[in-house]
């Protein structure tokens, strides 16, 4: 009877231990996504923390030293701290907390694919769309949901225009020659798109070094430079000629009233 006593006492100091070790909280979620000019994503997660006590902080303070940058062991300590984007194409994950006023455990991460997929293609433009099945994490019953308390926000390349309804209604700021698109958590919607397009940079039509090559350093190019000068000294050469022409010209077709 003893025994079982103090195997129940013993039970009751692990179990308070554990739950002291998880005393905190998670107040706010941001998910910030770059795209760059090929469609692809830098995504930076921070799980906003707040803390009871200043003991409890330090417990937490002591579990990351334990956890290190171990993604697996994070999800294992709180099923909360996992990428939203993506999954088995995940690309140098790293996980750090970040202690001071506001504190916070951050995720980086790129993925192996593009996050925007490619579409119509002109000599002009270049069309992308979000590629939702890398959002899935946020597909629940049926419709998207970007969850309470959760800032998701998409940076898109410099230049994009955004092109047709963003689905769920989202925030667009400018900020020099990019847009901004986010979401404040609740949001949903039966669909999640997001599609713009991408002004081509249109290449001079003579190239100046190569031109100048052609000029100068090919038999071609000495042939066009003294047809050139042929054709210009053939103008110094008569252009009293021509003047003298003009001149005509002009008194022939001018015509003055007299008063």
């Amino acid at each position: 009877m003893l025994s079982k006593k103090i195997f129940l006492v013993f039970s009751l100091i692990l179990l308070i231990g554990f739950a002291s070790a998880q005393n905190y909280g998670i107040w706010s979620h941001n998910i910030e996504i770059n795209i760059d000019a090929d469609g692809f994503a830098q995504i930076s997660e921070k799980f906003h923390l707040f803390f009871p006590t200043e003991a409890d902080k330090l417990d937490f303070r002591e579990q990351s030293n334990i956890l290190g940058t171990n993604g697996i062991k994070w999800q294992e300590f709180n099923s909360a701290f996992v990428p939203t984007i993506g999954s088995s194409n995940i690309v140098s994950p790293k996980i750090a907390y970040n202690e001071s006023d506001d504190s916070y455990l951050e995720i980086t991460y790129s993925l192996s694919e593009p996050l925007m997929s490619k579409g119509k293609e002109t000599a002009l433009i270049e069309e992308y769309s979000i590629k939702a099945v890398y959002l899935n994490n946020l597909y629940r019953s049926g419709i998207w949901v970007i969850p309470d308390n959760t800032r998701l926000s998409i940076e898109l390349p410099a230049g994009a225009e955004i092109k047709d309804n963003i689905e769920p209604q989202a925030e667009i700021i400018t900020i020099g020659s990019k847009k901004l698109i986010f979401w404040e958590g609740y949001k949903s919607g039966n669909q999640l798109q997001v599609k713009y397009v991408i002004w081509k940079k249109i290449n001079p039509i003579v190239d100046l070094n190569e031109f100048s090559y052609f000029l100068f350093r090919t038999s071609e190019g000495a042939i066009v430079i003294l047809a050139i000068l042929v054709v210009v000294g053939f103008i110094v050469w008569k252009r009293k000629a021509f003047a003298s022409k003009i001149e005509k010209f002009v008194e022939n077709n001018t015509k003055f009233e007299e008063n």
